[in-house]
């Protein structure tokens, strides 16, 4: 079991235990890492064990590259940078390789189920539940409709929790063009969702 010290450490923290030789230190990182980099990994490989396939790799590729963190700045921006690059390698790889192409690259609703589940969630009744899974499956089809640079960087806001700093990190953009990206993706959002019937219905 993790100690309540490491627990309370920060991540630059951890890391530096870690390559003292202190195993429950990377166990914490683990643990306090694990569910945002499989949400990020599923937004690439929505097919679950291909996703959790890509999910192991990218902790082994941790393990290989931790020494390189130079403890300046987020580390989970770190992290998620190498984690962002690990997926679009492997996607590059699968492409050339047609063998390997299958469903697990296509896009599916849980790419965003995070973001929709925590947009869409309000205090349900019985009577409520048909109307939230209809906004559900709007805010679905309006995400898909984003530019992918848009849909990724409000992901990585809004499901993440990353600060456009982070994000203009793990995109290698400027934070002001990480700022515009999300910015447009509200805005799209905002525009694609008026436009629906059962939206225009509930304001009305």
């Amino acid at each position: 079991m993790i100690n309540s010290e490491l627990k309370s450490a920060d991540d630059q923290s951890l890391v530096a235990k870690y390559l003292q030789g202190d195993i429950q230190a990377f166990e914490c990182l683990f643990e306090r890492h694990q569910n945002a980099t499989l949400l990020l990994i599923r937004q690439y490989f929505p097919q679950k064990e291909k996703a959790e396939e890509i999910f192991q790799e990218v902790f082994m590729k941790l393990i290989e590259k931790i020494k390189k963190f130079e403890n300046q700045g987020s580390f989970k921006a770190w992290f998620l940078t190498l984690c962002r690059n690990h997926c679009i390698d492997r996607i590059r790889y699968y492409q050339r390789r047609p063998e390997h192409v299958d469903s697990s690259l296509s896009k599916d609703e849980d790419s965003t189920k995070s973001f929709i589940e925590t947009t869409a969630s309000h205090d349900a009744t019985a009577e409520e539940s048909s109307s939230r899974k209809q906004i559900s499956k709007h805010l679905q089809e309006a995400l898909n409709e984003l530019p992918p640079e848009q849909k990724e960087s409000l992901l990585l806001k809004e499901s993440h929790g990353l600060t456009f700093e982070e994000i203009s990190t793990v995109m290698n953009v400027s934070i002001n063009t990480a700022k515009s990206r999300v910015r447009y993706a509200l805005q799209a959002l905002r525009r694609n969702l008026k436009n629906k019937a059962f939206f225009k219905e509930l304001n009305s």
